[in-house]
């Protein structure tokens, strides 16, 4: 049985070796799911994390108060959302990747950016503001890496050259917009519906037909 030690090593492994990495993960080793998990919800927790403990240079215009569940359901949503989105176009592309896959994919690429935002989090409260740009291209490294990790992934999930890869997550993209713009009116059309049919059950008591 492998250990949570081990699976971490082989987390770093892959961030150095993503092409291999993703490979021994996709088809070789059986994927660990509290980990998974773990990497996803600890964006949210650096939210919160960024939130109050930010240095007071790097802060921008904040409140005094984040609701812990609210940021973690809006930080981790969008990542939820590219990995539905993605593994729904793939199918449609001859993907050979599971959903699975790409929520595998998608933590495991998350990881590098979660160390350098924590870092970011930290020195923020000990550097100057000149050493500021610094902190910033750091933060922009950790999102580079990401993109980089997520691409070499999606290749190695669905089986895929990079071309088509590019084409899926340009896909994927779309897809992810029209299932917002999708969601967003259901709820629009359901408040309505919710309202009309309170107004009505309103109208009925104060006539007294009941």
């Amino acid at each position: 049985m492998r250990t949570l030690g081990a699976d971490l090593k082989f987390l770093l492994f892959t961030i150095f070796h993503p092409f291999e990495g993703f490979y021994e993960l996709r088809f070789r080793r059986k994927r660990n799911w509290p980990l998974i998990v773990v990497l996803l919800l600890m964006v949210g927790i650096v939210e919160i994390l960024g939130f109050y403990h930010i240095g007071m240079i790097a802060r921008m215009s904040r409140g005094f108060y984040i609701n812990p569940l609210f940021a973690i359901t809006t930080s981790v949503f969008p990542f939820v959302l590219f990995a539905v989105s993605n593994w729904s176009v793939t199918t449609l592309f001859d993907g050979n990747g599971k959903l699975g896959d790409v929520f595998m994919v998608m933590a495991y690429a998350l990881a590098p950016k979660i160390v350098l935002d924590l870092a970011f989090i930290g020195l923020s409260n000990i550097v100057t503001i000149p050493e500021l740009a610094l902190l910033y291209a750091m933060v922009a490294a950790g999102y580079g890496i990401f993109v980089f990790l997520l691409f070499c992934g999606l290749c190695v999930a669905h089986e895929y050259n990079p071309a088509k890869c590019i084409v899926t997550i340009l896909a994927t993209i779309v897809s992810a917009v029209i299932l917002v713009f999708i969601g967003a009116v259901y709820l629009i059309l359901m408040g309505r519906l919710f309202g009309l049919i309170t107004t009505v059950i309103a109208e009925i008591t104060r006539r007294g037909l009941f």
